[in-house]
This record gives structure tokens, C-alpha cells and sequence, in this order.
């Protein structure tokens, strides 16, 4: 079968088609020429107001470009914005882009990293999406903000889920995420299976592996930031639409040329419909839990369900204002929710169970832009973010045992930023900002059993901690040779009582037209983590509760990486390969939740050595990638593995994935394999009995690893007018996960079950697998 499919996968990469094409060379050229003459070429029309070409010109050298390509160009180095109303008709407004990113210095390296709305620019070491123009992409008919991301080499996510981000070593917890300035705290509906975030709202994502800029911190890994779009329109326009698991609508409206609002809603339609991919995606993400098998004590156990609600929503709020050219106002506002309720019932022991988990993550953000100058500008932000998880999981025998654990987990974050940008020459400019957030982080644990009232217990905390920060950044340009971005960073972190100094430095050298070298540095440092607790592994899922570092039982945890490597644009190809080091001190088995450790809590540290690499070759409408991850990443505990090194718990050590995508006409269709080592694992050896009772025998912590992971993706849409005017448009999409249903271990642990056959209690072994063939339909239309 994987013969066949390399097979398909070669002749596939063959199959192309021409496209219409221009050669361009402006030197100094009237945009409004540039427009003319494209209109000519292309047979396509430009919709703009006659100010916004004054003073507006281009140089700009192009070979058998493709339309979307030159457009592309033209909005980074002109500062405006293109929008494709029709297949003929475009809008041209102006982009408001900060100080120091307007300096005319050839900014874009690679316009299409992998593919279309995926860029890579040579003054940041970002990685910038745009969901609004990305292409299709392997499994996806929608842009999934965060399963997007999954394609970058170095972000894997070894739980088969949209929001666990696992980066260069890191875990989900360490990644900063920002939505419209709000710092967010749960990023997934459906146990992480679907991105928290509107995609048709998103304008941009920066992601971050490296290189992070001075602004960013409280996050050691990371950073993932993203703004909705800002842009005021001249009239109404929105959509909706759905696929198997949600439904979608949008609508964003001018009050006035100078102010709009937005508004966005997503609910899941899984109570009212039950769908196939709903189905698959239940079967993956309650395996092995209390809600798949009725918390049976012996296999052939029938239990009946009494109760099964679930449902996640998301909607959001903004609204912008923009009296002149000088100042621009937004207030964001976004609200999450996941609920569920399960309850089941053993009719032959009357054991009734039942479960209730709400997690809400909402937030709101006001944000004041003001340009002083030409040379100064300055940006204030206030936000406040709430974070909170309420689970209640209760069992009960009639007339002989009833028992309740609660858990809450809650956290308030308020906080805000200014930053200025000063330019002070052509190619030098500095960047300072204080930034203030206060956050208040509050669990609670309460066990109740009637029949052993010597277990129970009540366990709450509730801490605060008040960071201040003051950072400098200095950059220095010169066209087409170097690009130096120096920055430090200081925090303050109140809850430690601790002043943490963050040097950062990023440098690329242009070596010719089309080779650069890069290399950074950067240091970063984190107070609130996720831990583990093991007071609802029954329950089997969202048993990890954020934290606020203590600097004893859990360390402020700090991270140095350093990465160098070169980036490669010539003739259709793109090559990047970047190669890093990242030593991470604080963990603790807290925060990693060991199979096996020989005493509850240890400290620790990590040490990863990784390569990425990508390759991509665009051939007409035709688009192929190969990224290639290689790492190693080893954890060192006091009291684990008598002090030795061992093999991080999502130690991927190669990673390897071959996308494809095709346009035609009004047809995309894409296809995407993913090959990677399997995680490390923890084996047992058998039950022991010991004075306190049987206990599993566990053999050196991570130190067997599960089968490689093997999936192919694929995925294929279809764009109609629905309207004459062309004004209503529509998309139709389906896509296949895991094509030849191809059977994944995502992770192995073990239990002791009741035996059904002899006295006494077995070890089983629990495997948790991937997604089977999972097919998702979409449907949607916009005005």
C-alpha cells in the first residue's frame, strides 16, 4: 500500500498546468501605471481611491509570474492591501504597518514558505499565516488557525490535536498565545481536537520558534500571535457556513468611513447531528476513559447511559475606529466555552456515575495606535483575560457508597502595554515598551467518600503574581546585507520575588542574492505552568491545572536556545534549514507526570539538539514540500534513573512530511504524508505486591519507544458564484484523515484491572490510538 502511494505521490508531483504569466521590470514606476498595465494582461479590474496612489511608486523585477505572486509583492513593498472580490474584480486599500517595518528594504525573502498566505520575511524571524489568502493544505478544507501551524518543521503535535503545539522540546503550556492582544489560557474546543479561533476573522499569525522579539515574554517556548482583521470596510460583508463537527457565520459592517464592527459565532451541531467525523473523533478522544467504558470493574460489564451532553461555542466581538490617518482604535472581545455532562449507569450493581466538565476562556483587549511622525509611533494595550475549569465527577451504590470530587481552577490576568517605535534613520531604529500584567491563579481539590471518610480531603491555593517588564530593541538595516535586531528584556516576578534578564539578538547576512545566513540567541523565562494531577486520571482528560511557580515545589522555568542556519530562494526552489540547541532548567515530575518515578516530586532539567529542514519547489500552479525534523531530547531528574539522562516524554526523534497541492481553475485539491518516530514509553514488567498492597513493576522511565506514526491526508475544494454579480460566493470542500486508516499508538500505559477469571487483579496494558478514516465535508458561502 505505501508503494502505491509513493507511486501516486510521484506521478502527482508530474501532473501540472500552465497558467497565465507576465514578466514585469519597474524602476521607480506610478502604481497607478502598475495597475494599468496588469489590468491589460490579466483581463482583471482595479477598484482603489485616487489618493492612494499619489506618491505611491514600485521597482519591482519579476520573471513569468504568476498574478497572485506580483500581487503579493505589490502589498509588501507598496504598503497596501489587494482583495480578490471576484474572479475579475479587486480592491486596493492602504495597510497600516508599524514604523520599523516600512522601511524599503526589500523585506519579503520567501513570499510563499510553503504555500499560498504562508510567508517568511528576512527582518523577523517569524512565520507569517494569513487564513483569509492560505492555500489548501493536506486533511484541511478549512484554515484551522493552530492545525495550520502543525506544517512549520520544528511545531509537531504528538497527541493527533489542533491545540497541542509541542515546539523544538516544548510543551503546549510554555507557548504564549495571543488573540487581538489577549493572553490565552485554552486554545482548544473538543479536548484540543479543533482550534479555539475563528479562522474567517483572522487576519495574521505570527509563529515564533526562535528569535523571539523583546515584546514577548512569561513563555519559554513558543509564540503564537494573532490579530483579527482590523480593516474597515466600505460595505457589508460576512458569511457562514458548516462542516461536520460546527457551524460558522461572520458579519462585519461599517458604522461610518471611519468606524465598523465585527462579530463572529461557532457552535458545534455534534447534540443535534451525529455525524460520522464527530464519531471518529469521540472514539479518539474518550478511549480508555470512564465516558468509553462506564468505569466497568470487569470487561463484560453493560452499562447503560443516562446522560450525554456536549457542546463547544466560540464568538467574538470587535469593534474599530480609525478617525484619521494618525490613529486607529479596536476593542476585541472573544468567549470559549466546552461543556460536558456524561452520566452512565450498571443497571446489575445499580452503580450510577456521572461527570460535568465547563471550561470557559474569555477575554477582551482595547488597543490605541498613534503615529506621532514619520519617525515615531507608539502602541497602548489593555487586556484582561479569565481562565476557568469547574470539573464535578461523583459515583454512587445504592444503599452503600456514594463518593464526589470536585476540581476548580481558575485565573484572572489583567494587564497592559506600550510600546513606541522610533525610527531613526534609513536603516536604524529602536523599540521600547514597559509592559504590567497581575495574575491570579486559584485551584481547588475536594474529595468526599462516604465509606472511607479517612480519604477525603480539601486542598485549595490561591497566589498572585505581579510581573513588570521593561525591554529595548535596536535594529539595524541595510538593503539587501544585513539585518541585526538586539534586544534585552527584563522581568520582575513578584510571586518569586526575582529580576530575570533576557537577552535576545537575531542577525542575518545576505552571503548572495538568493543565500542568507541567520543565527540567534535568545533567553526566556516563565512563572504559571500547567502540572499534572493525578486525582482525576480516572476521569482521563484535562487532568493538568495551571500553576503559578512557588521556587520550590515548581521553579520559575527558564530556557537559553541558540540557532543558526541558512535560507536558500533560487529558481522556484526555497531551502531553510536551521539547526538549534535549547537547554530548559525547572521542569519537575509535577509538570511532566512520570509513569514511574521512585519518589512523587523531582526536579529536572531538558537538553534538545534538533535540525529542520525544508524543501519546496513550485512548479506553475503545482506546489510540493518536503520538511524534515531530527531531535534529540533528553531529560535529566534527580531521583529518575538513578540521575541518567533519558529520552524526553515526546522525544520525536524524526519527523518527516511530503505535502502536494494542486490548483485548477476553481479546483484545489492537496495531499500530505506524515512519517514519524514513535514517542517514548514507559514499560511494565509486571504486578508486584508490596505491605501497602499490588503495585505495578516499572522497568527504566522512557526507556522503550512505541511504533512509527504513518498517516496520509488528503483534501480537495471546489469555489462557485452563487450570484450573477459574482457579489455571493461559495465553497465546497471534502477531505479524508488517515487515508488508508492506518493504525497509530499515540501512547501506551498500564492499570490493574480486576481479573475476571481468578481472585485478584491483572496488569493490562492501555493503548490510546489515532483517528481511523475520518471524512469531513464543508459547505460555505460569502458576500
Amino acid at each position: 500500500m505505501k508503494f502505491n502511494i509513493a507511486i501516486f505521490f510521484f506521478f502527482f508531483s508530474l501532473y501540472v498546468t500552465a497558467q497565465n504569466r507576465a514578466t514585469l521590470n519597474y524602476l521607480n514606476e506610478p502604481i497607478s501605471v502598475v495597475f494599468s498595465e496588469l489590468e491589460e494582461k490579466f483581463n482583471i479590474k482595479f477598484s482603489y481611491n485616487s489618493e492612494l496612489v499619489n506618491d505611491r511608486f514600485i521597482t519591482l523585477q519579476l520573471k513569468e509570474a504568476l498574478l497572485e505572486d506580483i500581487l503579493f509583492f505589490l502589498e509588501e513593498k507598496a504598503a497596501i492591501r489587494i482583495k480578490k472580490e471576484s474572479e475579475r474584480y479587486y480592491t486596493v486599500k492602504s495597510r497600516r504597518l508599524r514604523l520599523t517595518d516600512t522601511q524599503e528594504l526589500d523585506e519579503v525573502l520567501i513570499e510563499e514558505y510553503l504555500t499560498t498566505g504562508i510567508s517568511k520575511k528576512n527582518d523577523d524571524a517569524s512565520i507569517s499565516l494569513s487564513p483569509q489568502k492560505l492555500g489548501i493544505l493536506p486533511g484541511l478544507t478549512e484554515p484551522d488557525v493552530l492545525q495550520s501551524i502543525q506544517l512549520i518543521p520544528g511545531v509537531q503535535s504528538p497527541t493527533e490535536t489542533a491545540a497541542g503545539l509541542y515546539i523544538r522540546g516544548g510543551t503546549p503550556d510554555q507557548n504564549l498565545i495571543l488573540w487581538d492582544g489577549i493572553k490565552m489560557y485554552h486554545s482548544g474546543h473538543f479536548f484540543g481536537t479543533i482550534s479555539a479561533f475563528n479562522p474567517y476573522i483572522t487576519d495574521e499569525i505570527k509563529v515564533y520558534k526562535n528569535g523571539t522579539k523583546a515584546r514577548y515574554g512569561n513563555r519559554i517556548s513558543g509564540v503564537i500571535d494573532i490579530t483579527s482583521d482590523s480593516e474597515i470596510p466600505k460595505e457589508i460583508n460576512g458569511g457562514f457556513g458548516f462542516n461536520m463537527t460546527h457551524a460558522d457565520a461572520y458579519l462585519k459592517a461599517p458604522l461610518d468611513n471611519k468606524s465598523a464592527v465585527m462579530v463572529s459565532a461557532r457552535r458545534s451541531i455534534t447534540d443535534a447531528f451525529d455525524t460520522e467525523t464527530f464519531r471518529n473523533l469521540s472514539q479518539r478522544v474518550f478511549q480508555e476513559t470512564k465516558i468509553s467504558d462506564g468505569n466497568k470493574i470487569f470487561e463484560d460489564d453493560e452499562f447503560l447511559t443516562t446522560k450525554d451532553i456536549f457542546y463547544f461555542t466560540d464568538f467574538t466581538v470587535k469593534a474599530m475606529l480609525k478617525p484619521n490617518a494618525k490613529n486607529q482604535f479596536t476593542i476585541s472581545s472573544l468567549y470559549t466555552k466546552n461543556k460536558l455532562d456524561y452520566g452512565f449507569l450498571i443497571e446489575e450493581f445499580e452503580e450510577a456515575s456521572q461527570d460535568k466538565l465547563e471550561i470557559i476562556n474569555q477575554g477582551t483587549s482595547f488597543n490605541w495606535n498613534h503615529e506621532s511622525s514619520e519617525s515615531f509611533s507608539h502602541e497602548l494595550n489593555v487586556y484582561i483575560s479569565d481562565f476557568e475549569l469547574d470539573y464535578i465527577g461523583s459515583n454512587s451504590i445504592t444503599d452503600e457508597f456514594s463518593d464526589a470530587l470536585n476540581k476548580q481552577n481558575k485565573i484572572q490576568d489583567l494587564g497592559f502595554s506600550f510600546d513606541t517605535d522610533w525610527k531613526l534613520n534609513s536603516t536604524k531604529s529602536l523599540g521600547l515598551g514597559y509592559q504590567f500584567s497581575s495574575n491570579k491563579v486559584a485551584y481547588g481539590l475536594n474529595f468526599i467518600d462516604s465509606e472511607a471518610p479517612e480519604e477525603n480531603f480539601d486542598e485549595s491555593n490561591i497566589d498572585t503574581n505581579n510581573t513588570q517588564a521593561l525591554y529595548l530593541e535596536y535594529r539595524y538595516k541595510t538593503k539587501n546585507k544585513w539585518f541585526i535586531n538586539a534586544g534585552i528584556r527584563t522581568n520582575y516576578f513578584s510571586v518569586s520575588d526575582q529580576l530575570f534578564v533576557e537577552p535576545r539578538v537575531q542577525i542575518e547576512r545576505a552571503l548572495s542574492s538568493s543565500l542568507r545566513f541567520k543565527i540567534s540567541g535568545e533567553s526566556l523565562h516563565q512563572a504559571v505552568s500547567q502540572i499534572v494531577e493525578f486525582n482525576t486520571q480516572e476521569f482521563g482528560l484535562e487532568n493538568q491545572i495551571w500553576a503559578l511557580s512557588d521556587g520550590v515545589n515548581i521553579p520559575v522555568l527558564e530556557s537559553a536556545q541558540l540557532t543558526a542556519g541558512f535560507i536558500l530562494d533560487y529558481s522556484g526552489w526555497n531551502v531553510d534549514i536551521e539547526g538549534y540547541y535549547r537547554n530548559i532548567q525547572g521542569l519537575t515530575s509535577f509538570t511532566l507526570g512520570f509513569d514511574n518515578i521512585d519518589d512523587f516530586f523531582s526536579k529536572g532539567k531538558s537538553n534538545v539538539f534538533g535540525l529542520d529542514v525544508l524543501i519546496k519547489k513550485k512548479i506553475q500552479n503545482y506546489r510540493t514540500w518536503l520538511s524534515y525534523s531530527i531531535m534529540n531530547n533528553d531529560f535529566t531528574f534527580d531521583n529518575i534513573n538513578n540521575g541518567e539522562s533519558f529520552s524526553g516524554n515526546t522525544d520525536i526523534t524524526h519527523h518527516l512530511t511530503w505535502s502536494h497541492t494542486y490548483e485548477w481553475n476553481r479546483f484545489n485539491v492537496s495531499l500530505g504524508w506524515n512519517i514519524r518516530t514513535g514517542i517514548p514509553y514507559t514499560k511494565a514488567a509486571g504486578l508486584i505486591d508490596t505491605p501497602d498492597g499490588t503495585v505495578i513493576d516499572f522497568k527504566e522511565t522512557n526507556g522503550a519507544r512505541l511504533p512509527n506514526y504513518d498517516r496520509v491526508d488528503i483534501s480537495a475544494t471546489y469555489k462557485f458564484n452563487v450570484s450573477t454579480n459574482e457579489k455571493w460566493k461559495g465553497k465546497l470542500g471534502v477531505s479524508l484523515l488517515n487515508l488508508y486508516n492506518k493504525e497509530n499508538i499515540l501512547s501506551r500505559t498500564y492499570e490493574k484491572r480486576q481479573s475476571t477469571t481468578e481472585t485478584g487483579e491483572v496488569l493490562r496494558e492501555v493503548n490510546r490510538s489515532s483517528l481511523g478514516i475520518t471524512p469531513n465535508v464543508v459547505f460555505r458561502l460569502e458576500f
